[in-house]
């Protein structure tokens, strides 16, 4: 049984590794490129409501 929850262990560890690898390697492009569809997003409703266009 003891057997069974080391090997678990250890999966779970390498998964939890790959993942937080996985995660700082696509950060970098993704914050960008969701930071630019929420300026855009948010300029296009502030846009509507100066010219009143709702």
């Amino acid at each position: 049984m003891e057997a069974i929850s080391t090997a678990l262990t250890t999966s779970f560890t390498s998964v939890g590794s790959e993942l937080t690898g996985i995660i700082s390697s696509v950060l970098p492009i993704a914050l960008p490129i969701v930071g630019g569809v929420m300026v855009v997003v948010i300029g296009i409703k502030i846009f509507k409501k100066i010219t009143g266009k709702a």
